[in-house]
Parts: structure tokens; C-alpha cells; sequence
């Protein structure tokens, strides 16, 4: 957004979930198909396909209750393919940001029907998707992926994404033995402190 622009607090908020809606599209669309449902190297945890699963079916679940029926598509994490998460994904950030941007245009606390307060409800999906998202770039890297800086960039909100409905290349990216972890983003040498989140959720 233009660094001049003035503080607009409420749609900012907005702005700010639908980034965060894209930013897990995005992550979904650079990754090598071949990582798609691909089990961690240790044989236990989801796959990247059933962890974009579980992570739509909880958008789906507070879509459903703020009201919308049928709701965002779900996906299925032994057929849905990434092109469907992408969709999905993309509808889920679409509608649920319509449901917050009413409630707020309207200043009501909550959006019926949803488990707790607008802003709540808004800042748990976000910090939801993170969490994910840090789980997949970590499994992808035990899988031998490397990502390239101008995704991690991406994907950490220092460079813009591309528009939407523009097409990164899957398999962009190098490889390298699975087991042989790189460092995560953000991560000094020597220091392995939670940048991704265990898989436990």
C-alpha cells in the first residue's frame, strides 16, 4: 500500500487479511507439484496437501458460521489438486473478508453466528494461516526443496505479490538431499529458535 496514504485503520485490517488470504495461495502455487502430497521424511505429520486442507476447512468452518451457506469449497487431501487449493483458497479469503468488512462498516462486535469478537475472529485466521504456512515451508525443506529469495521474500511481505490470477512457476526452485535442512528465513547461523511452528495442529 503507498507509504503517503493516510492511516485508514479499518480497511487497512482488511487489506491486511486479504494479504494474508493471498500470501497462503501464493505459497501453495510455488511449490513443486512433486512435494504436493509427498509424506514427511519421518513417516508421521500431514502432508502439504492435507495441511492446506485442514487449513480451508477451518476458513470454511467460521465462513459457514458467520452465515454463508454453502460456503467456501473444502478440499479433499487425497484428490484436490493444487490448482483446486488455490480456488478454494482464494474463495475462502474472498468470502470471509466480505463477512469482517460488514460487521465492521456496520460496528457490530461480532459476526453472527462466529465464537468470538470481529477483530478476534479476523487476527486468529491470520495468525491460523501463518502457523501453516510455517509448517509447509519447513516440510518442504526436509523434502529437498529450496525456495528462491523472491518467494521467501513474498511470502514474508517484503516484495509484492503478483496480481491475481498470474502464474508463478511450480517447479521453480532447487533441490537439494531431503534431511539436509536449510536455514528458515529470518534465522541467524547457530540460532534453530521457532521460526516454523511444531505439527501439531
Amino acid at each position: 500500500m503507498p507509504g503517503g496514504r493516510r492511516l485508514e485503520v479499518e480497511r487497512e485490517l482488511i487489506e491486511a487479511f486479504t494479504r494474508s488470504g493471498r500470501v497462503s495461495e501464493y505459497l501453495v502455487r510455488v511449490l513443486p507439484a512433486a512435494l504436493w502430497r509427498t509424506p514427511p521424511p519421518a513417516g508421521r505429520g500431514r502432508s502439504i496437501a492435507a495441511i492446506v486442507a485442514h487449513m480451508q476447512s477451518v476458513r470454511r468452518m467460521f465462513a459457514r458460521m458467520g452465515g454463508l451457506r454453502p460456503g467456501p469449497p473444502s478440499l479433499d487431501r487425497a484428490r484436490s489438486t493444487r490448482v483446486d487449493a488455490q480456488r478454494a483458497l482464494r474463495r475462502s479469503t474472498e468470502d470471509l473478508a466480505r463477512l469482517f468488512e460488514a460487521a465492521i462498516a456496520d460496528r457490530r462486535a461480532r459476526v453472527k453466528g462466529m465464537p468470538r469478537r470481529t477483530i478476534d475472529m479476523l487476527t486468529y485466521l491470520m495468525q491460523h494461516d501463518a502457523h501453516h504456512r510455517g509448517q509447509i515451508c519447513w516440510l518442504a525443506r526436509d523434502l529437498g526443496h529450496v525456495f528462491r529469495s523472491e518467494d521467501l521474500t513474498r511470502i514474508w511481505g517484503w516484495r509484492a505479490l503478483p496480481p491475481n490470477g498470474a502464474v508463478a512457476e511450480p517447479g521453480s526452485g532447487r533441490t537439494r538431499s531431503p534431511g539436509r535442512r536449510s536455514r528458515a528465513p529470518g534465522v541467524r547461523n547457530g540460532d534453530r529458535r521457532s521460526s516454523a511452528p511444531p505439527s501439531t495442529s
